[in-house]
């Protein structure tokens, strides 16, 4: 079925109600008008030497074109689910659809995302040539986006899982979900780690802090973590101290004036008040 003539003459073959297209490995470098298929919900065209699509059925709920030459995709229906465009040359993406539950567009050339939909669950997102993630949907579940050129990450969804940031430009974390199972941030530019949840069951961490909490025991290095923080805490907190106290002062002295206490009344408790000031 590798040419123009054969992959018509295929499509042809199928009726109208056709709900799976399966056109992948067949070395296909053309793929005709799909429009005539009402129902069509699952299309399977990876493997293939496809630069383009034609324009997508409005029920197509899944999306298999990845390992191809794809530069760019059409609009895509509102009911898919699943978009899988991993390996190609894609520099942007369409709007995404708000029912989309799980996007992999590993291994391309884009330097943004569009808005993510809130019903993601899985992104994929590594090998291309990201600065900045756009804000997470609060259902995610799986963040890979590793070997990019991410500095920072954002805000963490409380949901979250997985998440594979390797091979990137981060300098710190932002705080880890208490959900998290799996944390792989090796080969950034981190010199602390956050505080690591109890659920956490896989770690590998190789950074420049490597030397100071390297152990094969994972609850002993959350402990040594910990203690790491907490000391980098006091060390700052001795180290700006006079300034930190000079910009609290008038805050202290208005918090714990006595007038404070001119407030109280006969019914107060005077013990649970004296504990608020």
């Amino acid at each position: 079925m590798g040419n123009k003539n054969s992959v018509e003459k295929y499509l042809d073959s199928l009726p109208d109600d056709r709900e799976i297209i399966d056109v992948s490995n067949k070395n296909l470098d053309y793929l005709p008008n799909l429009s005539r298929f009402k129902k069509l919900e699952k299309l399977y065209c990876h493997n293939n030497y496809l630069t383009s699509l034609p324009v997508l059925p409005e029920k197509l709920e899944k999306l298999y074109c990845h390992n191809n030459y794809l530069t760019s995709l059409p609009v895509l229906p509102d009911k898919l689910e699943i978009l899988c465009c991993s390996n190609n040359k894609l520099t942007l993406l369409p709007i995404l659809p708000e029912k989309l539950g799980e996007l992999n567009c590993h291994n391309n050339k884009l330097m943004s995302l569009p808005v993510l939909p809130e019903n993601l669950k899985k992104l994929y997102c590594g090998y291309n040539e990201l600065t900045l993630l756009p804000i997470l949907p609060k259902k995610l579940e799986g963040l890979y986006c590793s070997d990019n050129n991410l500095t920072l990450l954002p805000v963490l969804p409380e949901k979250l899982k997985d998440l594979y940031c390797f091979r990137n430009k981060l300098i710190s974390l932002p705080n880890l979900p208490e959900k998290l199972e799996a944390l792989n941030c090796s080969n950034n530019q981190l010199t602390s780690l956050p505080v690591l949840p109890e659920k956490l069951i896989w770690l590998y961490y190789y950074n420049p802090i490597y030397e100071i909490v390297c152990d094969d025991d994972l609850n002993i290095t959350k402990k040594k973590i910990k203690i790491w923080n907490n000391f980098r805490y006091l060390y700052y907190c001795l180290k700006y101290r006079k300034r930190f106290l000079k910009m609290m002062e008038p805050i202290i002295k208005k918090r714990y004036h006595p007038s404070y206490l001119y407030d109280l009344e006969e019914e107060d408790d005077l013990d649970k008040k004296l504990g608020e000031w």
